[in-house]
């Protein structure tokens, strides 16, 4: 099975994280993508993140490559190798491909927010693990 490389960020806010709906789609993502050239994980990252919503950041720290079936993409699997990051800045969305950025809570469901299974199943028990949200 072939596999997608996606380098994640994971912003957290008063006990919220960042998340990303692209247009089109209605499961909602974390901010990054996939490295072009010969970028490491962490200049794709700050790159993407500018991109996206036009904001500085700085990287706390790695906290892992999580790898699981492709949510899109039928067929692959995706590695998604996460950062702690703190956004320098205001967010502005103004990418074409994004239809909102907010940061969302534990009750993500209850409001009717679709994240992958890559977040569900694998980050935030991480997150939950390392005591970096209370959900």
């Amino acid at each position: 099975m072939e596999q997608i490389h996606k380098i994640s960020a994971m912003v957290i806010k008063d006990n919220t994280l960042l998340m990303v709906k692209k247009v089109g789609k209605e499961t909602w993502t974390t901010l990054g993508g996939k490295p072009e050239g010969k970028e490491t994980e962490e200049e794709a990252l700050l790159r993407e993140i500018d991109e996206e919503i036009h904001c500085d950041a700085k990287i706390i720290r790695k906290l892992g490559d999580f790898v699981t079936d492709a949510h899109h993409d039928k067929g692959f699997t995706v590695k998604l190798s996460t950062y702690l990051v703190t956004l320098l800045g205001e967010i502005n969305l103004d990418d074409p491909e994004l239809e909102k950025a907010d940061f969302i809570p534990k009750e993500f469901e209850e409001k009717g927010i679709k994240l992958p299974p890559s977040m569900t199943e694998l980050v935030i028990p991480f997150l939950k693990k390392e005591g970096l949200i209370d959900w």
